[in-house]
């Protein structure tokens, strides 16, 4: 007797197979994606802290974050001479009279979106 095609099990199986290799894979992204966010908000939060304490000794923030460069020992997360996140986009800062703001576009590239990484100065 010879068969042809598959048998209904055949092909759940495969259907099995498959939606538990892709759970796996989506797992990954989802953990990788959770690393990187979490990895920016620390580089935030350090220039940040780094450009308050500047505020704080001369009395304005510092006028670009390159200027944090030897206070941090110019961390391996400084490319091209600028700070970068985790997607290799630019850190952001903004400067008015005393006040500053650091931030990254966070996971989507997009400023002013809700998943952007924000210093809070508490």
């Amino acid at each position: 007797m010879v068969r042809k095609g598959f048998t209904l099990l055949e092909v759940l199986m495969v259907l099995v197979v498959l939606a538990i290799v892709a759970s796996i894979g989506f797992g990954i992204l989802r953990f990788v994606d959770g690393a990187r966010i979490s990895a920016t908000h620390s580089r935030v939060h350090e220039l940040g802290i780094q450009a308050g304490t500047v505020a704080g000794l001369r009395g304005f923030p510092p006028a670009t974050l390159e200027e944090l460069a030897p206070r941090l020992g110019r961390p391996e997360w400084m490319k091209d001479g600028r700070f970068v996140d985790s997607w290799d986009r630019p850190i952001e800062y903004r400067v008015d009279g005393k006040t500053f703001r650091v931030w990254s576009w966070g996971p989507d590239g997009v400023s002013g979106t809700p998943d952007d990484i924000a210093y809070k100065n508490n």
